[in-house]
């Protein structure tokens, strides 16, 4: 039985206080009766997540924040000596022992959490201490992807970020063009995933492919200020990241296009509608 993951398990057993789900090995966790969410026949299946309780396994069909392998941003319930319990998202909290703590977890704040089973016990057991960019190997993305982020911390070279809820990525200083904030949740795109499986994250699109989104972000920002924005193709990365946070590059495409099509003129110091 795969613990910490949801899964296909068949129903063995019911009783008035629950069913008892089984895997191909014959393994068996204990499903309440309050999570059954509809009638099923012995030998049918249910999609369940697995976890302890009081060294027992037991089953759910809540969905968790997060299953082993993940990462997640979780709100501390309770803080003891020994260790933190998080809300995990389900009826069972997450508890986090005090060593795996990077800085003491206090009563009501949020974390960023990755959840793995601690081997020497077998427990479930959530941690807030993890590698910084992490070398991976066969990676499931390609350059240009879409991807979701959560944000990690700033460093000098950037931002961490932890990227579809599994990999830990960075977007470098001169890829951020908006103000960002620790456990905030953005859309990313794969920039770059080098030899040695680090991977770069970019907040924007790259490519012609991609450049009526920004367009449209230009448009937007000239009607807002009655047709006419004080940036060019002269103006520096720094101007056009705080008038509209993205790359020169990505602006001169854009506004070329613009240009092209006849809805924007473009001036030394400025551009406007026609």
């Amino acid at each position: 039985m795969q613990l910490g993951k949801t899964q296909s398990l068949k129903i063995s057993e019911k009783n008035n206080s629950g069913w008892v789900l089984t895997d191909d090995s014959g393994e068996k966790a204990f499903l309440p009766k309050i999570f059954i969410p509809e009638e099923k026949e012995i030998g049918e299946e249910v999609e369940a997540f697995v976890y302890q309780d009081d060294d027992k396994l037991k089953a759910t069909t809540e969905i968790p924040l997060a299953e082993v392998g993940e990462f997640a941003v979780m709100s501390c319930v309770q803080s003891l000596p020994s260790g933190a319990f998080m809300d995990w998202g389900i009826i069972k909290d997450l508890f986090i022992p005090y060593k795996q703590q990077k800085t003491k977890i206090i009563e009501g704040k949020r974390y960023l959490v990755y959840i793995y089973v601690e081997e020497n016990m077998e427990l479930i057991t959530g941690t807030t201490k993890f590698k910084r960019n992490p070398q991976y190997e066969d990676l499931p993305f390609q350059k240009g992807d879409k991807v979701d982020l959560i944000m990690m911390n700033e460093s000098e070279l950037g931002w961490n970020v932890v990227i579809n809820k599994k990999y830990i990525g960075l977007i470098y200083v001169s890829d951020v063009f908006k103000k960002l904030y620790p456990l905030s949740e953005e859309t990313g795109y794969i920039k770059a995933i080098r030899e040695d499986g680090k991977i770069d994250i970019s907040l924007q699109p790259e490519g012609f492919e991609n450049i009526d989104e920004f367009k449209q972000q230009i448009l937007n920002k000239l009607e807002e200020n009655y047709g006419l924005l004080y940036v060019s193709d002269k103006s520096s990365p720094e101007e056009i990241k705080a008038e509209l946070q993205m790359s020169k590059k990505n602006f001169k495409k854009a506004i070329g296009g613009l240009y092209r099509d006849k809805i924007i003129d473009i001036s030394e110091d400025k551009i406007k509608l026609l």
